[in-house]
């Protein structure tokens, strides 16, 4: 019983690890295939449970409009199983199938049942060359933005392909394109407004260039450069097109060490297609940053890039974001962590045509957790979250607070 408790938490807690890797040298990724732990014939497999949001929300849907805040016990399960099955030294091939339940107690009509799945191929040529292709049909029921607070369904339907070539010091440098078609349930964030999927449903069309360079282990350094353009497909939102341009750099840290994460930040020039709009032209990123030493651990995250607005009279805002938490470990079981966060919302110049011009809105959260080491680097516990919101609008403020279950896989 034991260890079918462990299998089963370990699963949890892996969930995830494996997408927090990027791109890795054809002959590296197959060699870790063949040593996985579990297979069916031919078949590598690595599952994974996810439990999210497990715990108690005393404003559900983050607003008080109406003066009663919804309160609610939630909690999403997630299974994903990964199966690879690499052929001939030159073929890897991967499927995935990722079902998803939305739990709520009192919420009823927000309970849903969502299935995300893909599959894909990698192919070595001439020793060097990597021919890649995939596709993915990934459904999720979460809040969909900052904005955006009411738990509501998106899809996005993608297809990718890629060539890479890599040298024997395991540098690669990669062509890459994409086609998202992206479609939100049918839901009015403002009444005055038309449905969410009205004022985003868009398919983006992506081309790309990136480079990596190998550091050490699992960590090495990149760049990229992509062009990336946004076909809104409702024909009231189709002043909405654009596209935009950006050049990346960073660093991605080992999975195992003192330092992890990445360090990524950007540049983006994004044109509106239609006269007048604003445009915009500066600094994005999205990095996050785990240090670790002695007895002490520390949490850095910053992000910063451009989201469409749900309102119908509003194009973008720039939403800014940062976390700076750290953990104290009492024994070499037991930890405290706490996490400050703020967010800034910047709504564009066209903001001032709902009368809304200048608007800032305001994000600050505090998170305090306790949590125990039950499986080798990975830990259960109980976190409270509290968020706040505030606008100088003046008229919107907004509170949550959640209780709940806290999981980690790197104790």
């Amino acid at each position: 019983m034991r260890r079918a408790a462990a299998f089963l938490l370990g699963l949890v807690l892996l969930a995830g690890a494996l997408s927090a890797q990027s791109y890795q040298v054809f002959g590296d990724e197959y060699q870790r295939l063949l040593q996985s732990r579990w297979h069916l014939g031919p078949l590598r497999l690595f599952p994974t449970i996810a439990l999210r949001d497990v715990g108690y929300d005393d404003n559900l849907y983050f607003g008080s409009d109406d003066g009663a805040p919804k309160e609610d016990f939630t909690a999403t399960l997630s299974p994903e199983i990964k199966a690879y099955w690499p052929l001939r030294n030159i073929f890897i091939f991967h499927f995935r199938e990722n079902p998803e339940y939305a739990y709520y107690h009192r919420e009823s009509r927000q309970r849903a049942f969502t299935n995300s799945y893909g599959a894909g191929l990698r192919m070595l040529l001439l020793g060097r060359f990597v021919l890649s292709g995939s596709f993915g049909n990934d459904v999720h029921r979460r809040r969909l933005s900052s904005e955006f607070q009411i738990p509501a369904n998106d899809r996005t339907r993608s297809y990718q392909c890629g060539l890479s070539y890599e040298t024997a010091r395991k540098t690669s440098i990669n062509l890459t394109g994409a086609v998202r078609k992206i479609s939100y349930e049918e839901i009015n964030y403002n009444p005055e407004d038309g449905p969410v999927s009205r004022l985003l449903d868009r398919e983006e069309r992506e081309v790309g260039a990136e480079a990596y360079y190998q550091l050490f282990a699992d960590g090495f350094l990149f760049v990229r450069g992509e062009v990336r353009e946004y076909r809104f497909l409702d024909d009231q939102a189709l002043w909405r097109n654009s596209e935009a341009a950006s050049a990346w750099a960073g660093i991605r840290f080992p999975l195992l060490g003192r330092i992890r994460g990445l360090l990524n930040l950007g540049y983006k020039k994004f044109d509106p297609k239609r006269a007048g709009e604003a445009a915009y032209a500066g600094l994005v990123g999205n990095t996050g940053l785990d240090l670790r030493t002695g007895r002490f651990a520390v949490r850095l995250d910053f992000s910063r890039d451009l989201v469409f607005s749900t309102f119908a009279d509003v194009y973008y805002f720039i939403e800014n974001s940062g976390r700076l938490g750290g953990s104290l470990y009492l024994t070499s079981f037991l930890k405290i962590n706490y996490d400050y966060s703020s967010g800034r919302a910047d709504y564009s110049t066209r903001a001032g045509e709902t009368g809304a011009e200048g608007r800032v809105d305001r994000r600050r959260n505090h998170s305090v957790g306790l949590l125990v080491r039950v499986f080798k680097t990975a830990g259960i516990g109980i976190s409270w979250n509290a968020e706040r919101w505030t606008s100088n609008l003046g008229d919107f403020a907004r509170a949550r607070n959640f209780l709940g279950v806290a999981f980690t896989r790197s104790f």
